[in-house]
């Protein structure tokens, strides 16, 4: 009797499973989503588009990752060009990769700097992406509105799952400057779906603990004068939220380089904003968080990219949404990167990184 009962639990349970998946992949009405450059992909009110890179071999549900470029290099360079990240070749990993283009591009997945290389607008920082709210009124709203682009890389996703099958415990996502940013904007907002990501060199727009805006020079002093305080940020939620799912976050910085001028002016410093980042992601138990420092400056990381996006990836499937974060065992990354569990040491002559 007691076998039955549990046959009949593990049906239950496989049923409840399959209908679960069935409610999450689905697409707007109509869309029929296919491997290639997909188009017209209804998102708040406009047409957006994305690549789909299958997997080899697709045949069983397969990782996610969905890696964005910044703001001068193209989706398709990020997807296959080695210099920006060739984030294609790990489909032959066994991920089915999915690269979201830029709302600024115009469904244009060759587009590099142009539109998208500037200062953002209708309450936006940063053009590339819709990754930190505007440091005025017309940013307020976005204190508590994830964006049109997080919403967008969520049902970009449950589309392509209708297709392609996708194991729903490990869709992950990461990216290079304002994608990296992104990445961060989209942790923190909707942590209960992504089992993780990858910010690279992402900014955090530290502000007071009020939410206030601070200078660019105030705000690197707020994190160089207290390197392991919780700060607040325009890239996420005000307030920072106090819980979030359970996750893995590999944050990444170029080093001493990894600097962003606009124009003759230094804009962005990557040193405070990912030792902001790395702070807060480790502050919670149930989120595993690495920080890797590589020596090259603002870009997607160039010592042995194939080897660390390999890595990385590897690093971050073997943490599947729910596992115990006890059970998480950090592998050595490729040569000349730095990486340790928690948040940096390295950054303010608090130590070696690890």
């Amino acid at each position: 009797m007691k076998r039955y009962v549990i046959l009949i639990a593990t049906v239950c349970s496989l049923f409840n499973t399959r209908f679960a998946l069935a409610a999450m992949w689905r697409c707007p009405a109509g869309y029929q989503v296919h491997a290639g450059l997909n188009t017209d992909f209804p998102s708040d009110g406009v047409k957006r588009a994305f690549i789909v890179v299958p997997p080899k071999p697709s045949d069983r549900p397969a990782p996610v990752w969905v890696p964005m470029t910044g703001s001068v290099e193209s989706t398709d360079d990020n997807l296959y060009v080695e210099r920006s990240g060739a984030n294609a070749k790990l489909a032959d990993h066994g991920f089915m990769v999915i690269g979201p283009i830029r709302a600024c591009a115009d469904q244009d997945a060759r587009l590099r700097a142009g539109v998208c290389n500037g200062p953002g607008r209708a309450g936006w920082t940063w053009n590339p992406w819709h990754e930190g709210r505007s440091p005025n009124a017309a940013g307020d709203r976005f204190k508590t509105d994830e964006g049109p682009d997080s919403r967008f890389l969520v049902a970009m996703v449950k589309c392509v799952g209708t297709k392609f099958p996708l194991d729903a415990s490990r869709l992950y996502l990461g990216g290079i400057s304002s994608g990296g940013t992104m990445t961060n904007r989209a942790l923190t907002f909707r942590s209960g779906f992504w089992a993780g990501g990858m910010p690279i060199s992402g900014e955090w727009y530290v502000t007071r603990d009020d939410g206030s805006p601070l200078s660019f020079d105030a705000a690197r002093n707020a994190v160089r004068d207290a390197p392991e305080a919780i700060h607040q940020g325009r890239v996420g939620p005000y307030p920072l939220r106090a819980k979030l799912g359970p996750m893995i976050v590999i944050t990444v910085w170029g080093g001493d380089d990894d600097i962003w001028y606009c124009g003759t002016v230094l804009c962005a410093d990557y040193r405070p904003s990912t030792q902001a980042a790395s702070n807060y992601y480790s502050s919670f138990d149930n989120v595993v968080e690495v920080s890797c420092t590589v020596h090259d400056g603002h870009m997607w990381p160039q010592v042995n990219t194939d080897a660390f996006n390999a890595w990385a990836l590897d690093t971050l499937a073997s943490f599947p949404k729910g596992a115990k974060p006890g059970a998480f065992r950090l592998t050595s990354p490729p040569e000349g990167y730095s990486c340790k569990r928690g948040p940096f040491t390295d950054h303010y002559g608090r130590g070696p990184a690890g």
